[in-house]
Formats: C-alpha cells, sequence, structure tokens
C-alpha cells in the first residue's frame, strides 16, 4: 500500500454495513486511523450527534448507511407503487435520509472551523435510472444525493469537500449478498443489464471512497460519482 491516508483520522458510520467492510479495510491499509462505528443512528434523532462527538477529532467522515434490514437484500424490496405503505416510505427516511442529515450537521462545523475536511457519502445510482419497484428507495436515495450538492456547494468556501458515490449492482453484505448472487438465475438477470457485464466489488467501491476522502477530490464540491459498470451512465 502507498499510504495514500496516512496519519488521517476516518469515521465510517454503518462501519459493518453496505461500503463499511471494504471501507474500513482499504483505508486502514493506507494508513488511516479509522473509526468503525457500528452504531445505528436510526434509534434516535440525537444519536448521529453523539457518534460524531465520540470519534473525536475527524479529517474525513465516511457517511455510510445502508437499510432497512427488514427488506434486504434488494430482491425484497421490489414492490408495486400502488402498494406501499407510508410506514415503509418513513422506515427509508429513518434509515437514510435523517441518519444523512444528521451526521454531516454534526460533522461540518468542526471541518469548517479548520478550513479543512471530507465528507464522503455512499448513496445509489438508482435515482439516475427509473427501476420499476424501487419507487420509494429511488426517493430517499434521491434525497441524499440532493442534500449532498447543495451542502457540497455552501461547503467548498470553506476548502471542506462534501461529495459521494452512487454504486449500483456492487457485491455487499446488504443489497447485492453472496446468497442472492449464488442463485444463477438472479446473478445473471443483473449481468444482462450491465455494460461491463458483471457484478462490482466492494473492493472497487472503496477505492472510489478514497479517492473522494484524499487529496484527489480537492477540487470537487456535491459531485455525486456513479459506480455502476455503465448501468447508470
Amino acid at each position: 500500500m502507498t499510504g495514500r491516508l496516512q496519519g488521517t483520522r476516518v469515521l465510517v458510520t454503518h462501519a459493518d454495513r453496505y461500503l463499511g467492510p471494504p471501507v474500513v479495510e482499504l483505508f486502514r491499509a493506507e494508513g488511516a486511523d479509522v473509526v468503525a462505528d457500528t452504531t445505528d443512528p436510526a434509534t434516535g434523532p440525537e444519536v448521529a450527534a453523539q457518534i460524531v462527538a465520540d470519534a473525536g477529532e475527524i479529517d474525513v467522515l465516511v457517511a455510510n448507511f445502508a437499510g432497512p434490514h427488514s427488506r434486504m437484500p434488494v430482491t425484497n424490496m421490489i414492490g408495486d407503487i400502488g402498494e406501499f405503505t407510508d410506514a415503509e416510505f418513513q422506515d427509508y427516511l429513518d434509515e437514510l435520509v435523517w441518519p444523512l442529515i444528521r451526521v454531516v450537521r454534526a460533522a461540518l462545523p468542526a471541518m469548517w472551523g479548520r478550513r479543512s475536511g471530507k465528507i464522503v457519502a455512499a448513496t445509489s445510482a438508482t435515482p439516475v435510472r427509473a427501476i420499476p419497484g424501487l419507487a420509494v428507495y429511488s426517493a430517499a436515495r434521491g434525497a441524499q444525493n440532493g442534500f449532498l450538492q447543495v451542502v457540497g456547494a455552501e461547503a467548498a468556501p470553506f476548502n471542506v469537500q462534501v461529495n459521494g458515490l452512487g454504486p449500483a449492482h456492487i457485491r455487499n453484505n446488504m443489497y447485492y449478498t453472496d446468497a442472492m448472487l449464488d442463485d444463477d438465475e438472479v446473478r445473471g438477470s443483473f449481468e444482462a443489464q450491465i455494460p461491463a457485464g458483471r457484478l462490482g466489488e466492494g473492493r472497487e467501491a472503496a477505492e472510489l471512497a478514497l479517492a473522494l476522502a484524499s487529496g484527489a477530490s480537492d477540487f470537487m464540491a456535491g459531485q455525486i460519482v456513479p459506480l455502476s459498470g455503465g448501468w447508470a451512465t
């Protein structure tokens, strides 16, 4: 490894979910002091602020949120737009949208004060394309992306870079699980939609997160970078 994050303190939320495990592994290998938090911010409105406070002074926040657990993997998320309930949409807001807003709100003031910092959010590329059956999930991820675009512009004058990566069809322990992809028919149906002809790997998403957490993103502000093997192109 090249030590691209040597001397950097990084907080990763939902470190045991979604892109958390490969991000933690790669960032540590690159020299970062990683706080791998596994607290569930959906348990209360003050939890996100406590997570940031407990982490101490951080240089990078990787805001990685996934859920709800009850609807994983992605094949269980697909549903008719006329059948979803208010409670189901509220679950996505509680698991994805509110935690991101709250953790960014908690981390930004110290970064602004130092005139230095990176916030990297793991969201999704699903809002880029219409996927039948995923309206509610896409709406929640779209809210995340819109929030990051505006906050990225607001943070840029303070030398704080706020950006996101938008994965789609990436192997992970929440949406595209090994157990689901062991079914040749299911895996083949996804691969047929991807120009690259394969699913992405968590390590590939972690490499993009690393670029957004390093000096490579110094002139980026409020960007959501799709990672989808051409699916979102």
